[in-house]
């Protein structure tokens, strides 16, 4: 048997075919890019993403010679587009980490206490949400209002051009800021507060709910497949790791992210300070994340701008070229401290006005000593997560890498000696597809145990890397200084963002 996991990513899309043990039958990927028709803004085509959607579906579906019976996507959060009746997309969806919206989020926290809002909703108000990009675009682009059918994230809107009526999944409809993660319904009570109709949003259906099979389609989908319904890209990443709680994931992509299950309810209070999160994945489960939207696009700014030599040289040794700059970095901890807020922050600030900083440069640095501060600031905003997540009582004893990011050694013992926790690095690290294809799977009735109970029994780790004493304490040191970094700069990052 075989199922499809689809990853619609923020730069890419992937589609990953596994049999039920979890191992991988074929796949396929394709890259596409941010649009920034405006300073700081970013969007992305939706045709260019229906275009590689297509095109790996379609390879992985011919490269895989047993008959796939479910397919289920892991989508990419709060990236949405308004479309008319017949599904047409009526403008470029607007990325989550893209500003907009920003002054509307403002407008709204003055609407209802933060910690209400985390009771219903399991967020604080962050521009980010697909909320404030709607009332973004009613204030500011009344005429595509005006037409606007729906509001549709990718997972909903690939399902409307497969010939379904748009679902979301429960866990994607989090990430709005409109839904309630108690009730699992749209919140009467925010669509209130923002003056928005509950029919501009599609229908809801859990995680692992059959939407449907597939008919004959322009995609390349596989004719006669159940769709189901998936997840966003997050919780399918830790349900796919097979995480417990008192774990992490740990998935280094566009986007940074740690991601735990929780065991318990959690203070409003404590969480709504820190801008920590609590929202529903697969069954009656709740997940927290931390992120920083700065990942590794930060490693990939590097290298388009400083190590054109080495991309030269990777195409003619067909090679990696992140194996060729992480060869030439300094072996110790640097001396340099990087904010890397290159597209904003993450948790815990969600500050759309912050940029990235460096300090500490001087005559002797080059710029491997400022590659490596690139990977020391990403995971110098983990472990100041980690800190606030102990203060609400979370605590994470191992994480479990995922990710491109898994595959490279000097990252992960970096990521081991600044968390000061050992990482181990999962078999198999497409778990983002694969805990989608096990929602096709559960919906088709393919599993004989519920998918996270799978996913626990199939995930393996290989390699562990151990925090290294000497450089824990060197990075400790480090991290009070990065810590009270963007705190005590904050009002001059600011005044340069307004200029």
């Amino acid at each position: 048997m075989a199922i499809m996991g689809l990853d619609v990513g923020t730069t890419g899309s992937k589609a990953v075919v596994f049999d039920l043990d979890g191992k991988i039958l074929a796949g396929s990927y394709r890259e596409y890019n941010l649009h920034s028709p405006h300073p700081g803004w970013l969007e992305l085509d939706p045709h260019d993403v229906l275009s590689a959607v297509k095109t790996v579906v379609s390879e992985a579906t011919a490269r895989c010679n047993t008959k796939i019976q479910a397919v289920a996507m892991s989508l990419l959060g709060e990236a949405g587009l308004p479309v008319d009746k017949n599904y047409e997309p009526l403008a470029n969806a607007i990325i989550g980490f893209d500003p907009r919206g920003d002054a509307q989020c403002r407008a709204f926290r003055k609407k209802i206490d933060p910690c209400e809002l985390f009771v219903i909703t399991g967020h604080a108000a962050n521009s980010f949400h697909t909320l404030f990009k709607i009332l973004h675009l009613k204030e500011q682009s009344p005429e595509v209002f005006s037409k606007m059918h729906k509001f549709l994230c990718f997972g909903d809107f690939i399902a409307a051009k497969l010939g379904f009526e748009p679902i979301m999944d429960h866990s994607m409809a989090a990430r709005t800021l409109m839904f309630d993660v108690n009730k699992r319904t749209w919140s009467d009570k925010i669509l209130n507060l923002a003056g928005l109709d509950k029919s501009l949003l599609p229908k809801l259906a859990a995680p692992g709910a059959p939407i449907g099979t597939i008919g004959k389609n322009d995609l390349g989908f596989p004719e006669g497949a159940l769709l189901a319904a998936g997840l966003h890209d997050q919780p399918a990443g830790i349900l796919g790791a097979g995480i417990s709680p008192g774990e992490s994931m740990l998935a280094t992509g566009t986007v940074v992210c740690m991601g735990i299950l929780l065991n318990q309810d959690v203070c409003a209070a404590a969480m709504t300070k820190n801008n920590l999160c609590r929202y529903p994945t697969f069954g009656d489960n709740f997940i927290s994340i931390c992120w920083n939207f700065t990942g590794g696009v930060a490693l990939k700014w590097f290298r388009d701008n400083f190590a054109q030599d080495l991309i030269e040289k990777a195409k003619k040794e067909n090679t990696d070229v992140y194996n060729l700059i992480t060869a030439n970095l300094p072996k110790d901890p640097t001396k340099l401290i990087l904010l890397p807020y290159f597209t904003t922050t993450g948790t815990p600030y969600l500050d759309t006005q912050a940029s990235a900083m460096l300090m500490g440069l001087n005559l002797n640095a080059n710029r491997f000593d400022i590659a490596r501060s690139i990977m020391e600031g990403i995971a110098y905003e983990l472990r100041l997560n980690q800190e606030l997540l102990g203060e609400a009582e979370v605590s994470i004893n191992l994480y479990k890498a995922i990710g491109g990011a898994a595959k490279s050694e000097f990252w992960m013992q970096l990521y081991a000696d600044i968390l000061n926790r050992p990482i181990s690095i999962l078999q198999t690290t497409e778990c983002a597809a694969w805990g989608v294809a096990l929602m096709g799977a559960h919906a088709a009735g393919l599993l004989k145990e519920n998918p996270d109970v799978v996913a626990r029994k199939v995930s393996s780790t290989g390699k562990q890397y151990t925090p290294r004493e000497e450089n824990v304490k060197a990075y400790n040191a480090r991290l009070e200084i990065y810590s009270e970094l963007y705190p005590k700069n904050k009002e001059l990052i600011h005044k340069l963002s307004a200029l």
